[in-house]
């Protein structure tokens, strides 16, 4: 559209071939096909469609964040404790860091399911 104001026809009685000027001139403008041409491109460049996935995706990735939040919440601390124990005092022979590490992850797995079960069987209140 053309960035000129049209003349209002009810304030200065234009007459009719003034504003038939004006919408050959915008017709001119716009070409002779403009309702059957395809639309134009845009010189803006395209947006890159993002990362996208359904709902059963999105719950594989949430369950993947949340065995890896309790994977790290029940291994960290053995394996900091047995390095320590590794670094300061050593192990007795046929002991290990990894026999520890192992050893304590199996007592906290051990621990909370015992507390899984009190709090189900509702003892210790």
């Amino acid at each position: 559209m053309s960035s000129r104001p049209l003349l209002p026809a009810s304030s200065s009685r234009a007459p009719d071939a003034i504003e038939e000027a004006q919408f050959r001139a915008r017709m001119a403008r716009v070409g002779p096909d403009a309702a059957n041409r395809p639309a134009r491109r845009s010189r803006a460049p395209a947006r890159v469609r993002g990362f996208r996935l359904g709902w059963k995706g999105w719950l594989v990735v949430d369950c993947l964040v949340v065995l890896l939040v309790v994977a790290g919440v029940v291994a960290w601390p053995p394996i900091q404790s047995c390095r320590a124990q590794d670094q300061t005092v050593g192990f007795y022979a046929g002991d290990s860091v990894g026999k520890c590490i192992r050893r304590g992850i199996a007592e906290r797995l051990d621990t909370a399911d015992q507390r899984l079960k009190s709090l189900i069987r509702r003892s210790g209140r």
